[in-house]
């Protein structure tokens, strides 16, 4: 009698949020990005979270996982790491998010470890490579709209606020098989220099890069300025999106330990 079937394990980069409580008090919390993690746990992924963990330990737990998951924050990426001082006082920064998950882009590419990061997460990406970030966007001009309402319900949040065009060719286009499609938009941060060995693979009509990767296709890095966790049962694009990282999380899996690779089924046809 065969046992359970293995499910690739995916590390969920924690954030750290000073935050208030019903009686007023504030107090720290280390906290996993809920969407991304639920969508992990819908698609046959189990998330996981190593909180904190130290520079030294990071190859050790690296080998145990099947993929990283840099979920989003409304924290912001600190500008300094790209030698920039902060524009505005009102950011919020997690610095022990942006020590721990730089260090662990860089490993997990190296490493071959299938790396998804969306919104602060692609920024993440990017900045862990050598690359810079607008830091406010609602400050430049010309620009569609990249950010929320604060008196939007979660579900407006999350809607598609603009469309973004593929690179013609390029491989988000295969992998989407479509060419220009509606996402979601809301950070104030977005991508101004791709980091070093990353390509853009789609834009938003002002020219903001709204998805890039790893320029080594046999790398699964991706990183998108939209949502693809949020919709992916009913938005095509945002499917086949998930389904490339859930694919690459079980590819990596049958090559850690050696167990033969079940058929993916697809969420989107």
């Amino acid at each position: 009698m065969s046992g359970p079937a293995a499910v690739p394990g995916v590390w969920v980069v924690a954030s750290h949020r000073l935050l208030t409580g019903p009686s007023g008090h504030r107090q720290l919390y280390t906290v996993m990005d809920e969407a991304g993690q639920r969508t992990m746990l819908n698609m046959g992924l189990q998330p996981l979270c190593y909180p904190r963990a130290p520079r030294e330990r990071l190859e050790a737990l690296l080998a145990g996982v099947d993929g990283i998951l840099l979920g989003g924050s409304d924290t912001n990426v600190d500008p300094r790491l790209w030698g920039e001082q902060p524009l505005r006082p009102g950011f919020e920064y997690d610095f022990e998010r942006d020590e721990l998950a730089h260090a662990l882009v860089r490993l997990a590419i190296a490493r071959k470890v299938p790396v998804l990061g969306f919104c602060r997460g692609s920024h993440d990406l990017n900045v862990a490579l050598g690359g810079s970030l607008h830091q406010w966007l609602p400050g430049m001009a010309g620009m569609v709209r990249h950010w929320e309402d604060p008196d939007e319900s979660l579900d407006e949040t999350y809607a598609e606020r603009h469309f973004v065009t593929c690179t013609p060719g390029g491989a988000l286009e295969r992998i989407t098989r479509m060419g220009r499609f509606p996402a979601s938009s809301l950070h104030s941060q977005g991508v101004k220099r791709l980091g070093d060995g990353l390509v853009a693979e789609a834009h938003a009509d002002d020219g903001l890069v709204e998805a890039f990767r790893w320029h080594d296709p046999e790398v699964f890095a991706w990183g998108f300025q939209f949502h693809p966790e949020w919709g992916w049962r009913w938005h095509p694009a945002y499917g086949r999106i998930m389904n490339a990282y859930v694919r690459a999380c079980r590819e990596r899996m049958a090559r850690r330990t050696g167990a033969p690779e079940r058929p993916l089924q697809p969420i989107v046809a």
